[in-house]
């Protein structure tokens, strides 16, 4: 069995975040969500060879992370273009000369779901042996996804994006296919977008009397293509990590809860409010940091208050005067404001502000 994960896509809703790089590299928890998918990938099925499918603009980039990345010691990377957003099936098609044949498992790299569920639909598609397997979510409004219509344990239709849908099971983004999909992929017409929808490719088989079965995630699963997204994931994983402290910590820093905290880490006169993450070779003084923060690597920060927000490296932040929370960070951003008397920042402290701020962005006021 191989895997296709398509990590293109504009992520037009995560600007000005993907102005610079595409979502699939966006790091929740300090790491790239298409590393949490290979990772998943790793631990819960026998694959070892993956075909990415990239976009033209940051393609280069994600094949540059992947090589250089712990995983090609582990996984076969193969590699294909897709010059167009020309849809979900089409996107399948031009990896078909990578599969061989072979089943294999498509997943979106921009979803992020808990362990165990990919385990187990992995053994009931081995087992079963369909000629699809469709991984399902129960939501309360899935008019923005692909929905599945299921009897008898069968997936008996899917519509994409429904305006009065008869089923709450979308579709998850992550699939296990029968080389199979690639003769339904032929036989199909570009949708009113004009791409290659891939639940018209799987309603090909349904109506050709083939086996379409499902799995429904019975844990959480998140479609990390907006910012509240990326931190509901960040919140999710949070919750399950190890506590591990590998830095010298001072007697004035009050820790609670699980924590991560990297090599090389100054803490002074600050809380930290676990579940957080702190990178290696940052810096952190008079501080209330979380709880669900997760900060990279190189960071500064002073007189800073922040819950509920993801940091990426070499940014800094600096006399804030409100609280942060529920933001996102780009890389190498700085945010400073002149430092405040007592009085004045108890008051404004209370205040909470809310950022999406792009990479390189400076924030300063003085």
């Amino acid at each position: 069995m191989k895997a296709v994960i398509l990590s293109g896509g504009s992520g037009q809703r995560l600007a000005p975040l993907t102005n610079t790089t595409t979502k699939q590299l966006l790091p929740v928890a300090n790491k790239p969500t298409l590393f949490h998918i290979l990772d998943l990938i790793k631990e819960e099925t026998p694959i070892k060879s993956v075909c990415v499918v990239v976009s033209e603009e940051y393609g280069h980039k994600v094949k540059e992370e992947l090589i250089n990345s712990e995983h090609s010691k582990y996984f076969q990377f193969d590699f294909v273009f897709q010059d167009q957003p020309l849809g979900l099936a089409h996107a399948v098609q031009i990896t078909s000369m990578h599969m061989n044949d072979d089943p294999f498992l498509m997943f979106l790299g921009d979803i992020l779901i808990n362990k165990g569920d990919l385990k187990k639909a992995c053994e009931q598609f081995v087992k079963s042996k369909p000629e699809t397997l469709v991984l399902l979510k129960e939501i309360e409004d899935p008019r923005a996804y692909g929905i599945a219509e299921v009897q008898n344990g069968r997936v008996t239709k899917l519509i994409e994006k429904p305006q009065d849908p008869k089923s709450n099971l979308c579709l998850a983004g992550i699939y296990f296919f029968q080389p199979s999909i690639f003769y339904a992929i032929a036989n199909i017409k570009p949708s009113y977008r004009n791409e290659l929808e891939i639940t018209d490719a799987i309603d090909f088989l349904i109506q050709q009397g083939k086996t379409v079965e499902h799995y429904i995630i019975k844990s959480w699963w998140y479609d990390i293509g907006t910012p509240e997204n990326m931190l509901k994931g960040n919140k999710a994983l949070l919750d399950i990590i190890s506590n591990s402290i590998n830095s010298k910590i001072n007697d004035s820093v009050k820790i609670k809860g699980k924590v991560i905290i990297e090599e090389n880490v100054t803490i002074e006169d600050s809380e930290v409010i676990g579940p957080v993450i702190i990178a290696k070779n940052s810096v952190i003084k008079h501080c209330k940091i979380g709880p669900y923060v997760s900060i990279g690597k190189n960071i500064f920060m002073e007189n800073v208050t922040i819950e509920n927000s993801i940091v990426r490296d070499q940014t800094k932040l600096i006399n804030p005067p409100p609280s942060i929370t529920d933001s996102v960070l780009g890389k190498n951003v700085e945010v400073r404001f002149s430092k405040m008397n007592p009085q004045e920042l108890n008051g404004i402290r209370k205040i909470k502000v809310k950022y999406v701020i792009g990479d390189d962005t400076k924030c300063i006021s003085l």
